[in-house]
């Protein structure tokens, strides 16, 4: 070893431990160390030993609601908009805006609940089903999140309404025929 440089055993690790518990550092030594721990790294993997290793090691780990509330929290507002990675100017449409909102999903779920996961026309339950809007999404934008104006159909009940009427301009008549 070069001179000055020493193994340090385990008595001397614990000694130091404890020397340093309960201080703080201050925001200039992080920010150091953050750095240098990075420069250390870059360039280098872990062997997929360690990576099964450090795996395992997340899998016992508990973890409180309280400190999975801090957690959700540090990471809001951090990648959204033009802060993400894939931020691409606000190309979203606003349709895909809405049908990806939580307020579409609470009433998809609330529509597959009411009919008990239930393809309206056909009867049978479970399957790829597609809630459907009596009164048309595009055309009736008060009446989008409201329970009434859903159904639950199969996929392909969903693709036979909409071949037989058209996409727009649907009434709760010709739901009543189609379910007939």
């Amino acid at each position: 070893m070069p001179r000055g440089v020493y193994e340090r055993t385990e008595y001397h690790k614990k000694i130091n431990s404890i020397g340093q518990s309960g201080k703080k550092m201050s925001d200039e030594s992080r920010k150091k160390i953050s750095i240098n721990n990075a420069r250390y790294w870059l360039g280098k993997k872990h062997t997929k030993e360690t990576k099964l290793k450090i795996s395992l090691a997340g899998m016992n780990r508990k973890v409180s609601e309280l400190t999975r509330e801090k957690m959700s929290e540090s990471h809001l507002g951090k990648n959204i908009g033009d802060k993400n990675g894939q931020w691409k100017g606000g190309i979203t449409p606003l349709n895909k805006k809405i049908r990806k909102s939580r307020k579409d999903l609470n009433w998809v779920n609330t529509v597959f609940t009411r009919d008990n996961y239930t393809d309206q026309k056909t009867g049978i339950k479970g399957g790829n089903l597609h809630p459907h809007h009596i009164l048309n999404f595009s055309q009736y934008p008060k009446l989008r999140f409201e329970i009434d104006n859903g159904i639950t159909l199969s996929e392909e009940s969903h693709k036979k309404f909409h071949k037989k009427y058209g996409q727009i301009n649907n009434t709760k008549e010709q739901l009543l025929e189609f379910l007939k």
